[in-house]
């Protein structure tokens, strides 16, 4: 399947099915003087002699997040300017959301910018390949230093799935849960039943599928992150936190703020729009490990989460809540206001 971009300039395809990486790379890569493949070096290893065999010379990435610290970031810069890399080249972004951020974010930033394309190869990366959003970690936050920089395509081959261990696909699951309840009820009910004996990749394609639809919906009518696009971050504000105060793996800390998001939606809309026992049971059936939240320590997600790129008021956290499923909207939460959220959260578990 290929979904086109419909932004006024600058499109690019999203081509996304089985089998395709091999037959649709050169039309990318015959463009181009200089092509250099930037691969999640665990995803080249378990690759390199398959669906990888007719790469040379990849550019091996540090695995998953580490590709995104200050020091692996600069060695990849100084790998390709000392490859000789000039303004006419591509990049060719081989890996999970982590490699797509670091190497989208080099491509932005090397020579002032090149080209590049996104193959993902995790579930998780059908949503972060998505949209031209780059970026790496600071010790201050996830993400705090970045770029918007479109890519000229992504071939999303779902053979790369098929590899996957099961925490890779429980994490990648969140961000398929996340556009669920942003499109509407009945899509959160027909991917809840397909799922509700386990994840099934074969089951969750069509999903998959809808997920990047409804992203691309709301990166098209916001591309800069200024309104409805920000609804995309339901269950990131808190999840970030939780994932960068207990190294949690991305798709599963913000699954667990997609809990907390429902449980404080219902506290702002003064009833019980979503049915939080249901959902706990949902997701602790998968495997999401939500009692986790007990956990938490108000003070310090409260802390990080000041300092998310959302907040517009000093003393308040920018959070995405819903209406009901379907309906999303941004609100400014005073500080001890979500204090007592989570506190109170905690003890209703």
């Amino acid at each position: 399947m290929k979904i086109m971009t419909q932004y006024k300039d600058g499109n690019y395809a999203i081509e996304v099915a089985r089998g395709i990486l091999e037959d649709r790379i050169g039309d990318y890569t015959d463009k181009y003087d200089q092509v250099f493949y930037l691969a999640d070096k665990n995803v080249y290893q378990l690759h390199k002699n398959g669906k990888l065999s007719f790469i040379e010379d990849p550019i091996l990435m540090e695995q998953g997040e580490a590709s995104k610290y200050f020091d692996a970031f600069s060695n990849l810069l100084e790998t390709l300017l000392a490859k000789g890399v000039q303004r006419n080249c591509l990049l060719v972004v081989i890996g999970g959301g982590a490699a797509g951020d670091a190497g989208g974010f080099a491509a932005a930033t090397v020579l002032r910018g090149v080209d590049y394309i996104h193959v993902p190869t995790t579930l998780l990366a059908h949503d972060s390949s998505i949209g031209g959003k780059t970026a790496i970690n600071s010790r201050h936050g996830k993400n705090l230093i970045g770029a918007f920089h479109r890519p000229k395509g992504v071939i999303y081959d779902l053979d790369f799935l098929d590899t996957l261990p099961e925490s890779e696909i429980l994490s990648g699951f969140g961000e398929v849960i996340k556009h669920a309840l942003l499109k509407d009820k009945e899509t959160v009910d027909a991917l809840m039943d397909v799922t509700k004996d386990g994840i099934a990749l074969d089951m969750i394609e069509p999903f998959i599928i809808k997920g990047i639809e409804t992203k691309m919906e709301h990166v098209l009518r916001d591309e800069n992150e200024s309104g409805m696009r920000k609804h995309l971050n339901l269950g990131h504000t808190l999840g970030h936190a939780i994932e960068y105060t207990y190294r949690m793996p991305h798709g599963i800390a913000v699954t667990l703020g997609i809990y907390a998001a429902l449980y404080i939606s219902n506290e702002l809309n003064q009833e019980d729009t979503f049915d939080l026992a249901c959902f706990y049971e949902y997701f602790r059936g998968l495997g999401y490990p939500v009692e986790k939240l007990k956990m938490l320590e108000a003070s310090d997600m409260i802390s990080l989460m000041t300092k998310d790129k959302k907040n517009q008021t000093s003393g308040r956290v920018g959070y995405i809540v819903l209406e009901e499923a379907g309906r999303a909207r941004f609100t400014q939460i005073d500080g001890k206001k979500l204090t007592k959220f989570i506190n109170d959260l905690k003890e209703s578990l």
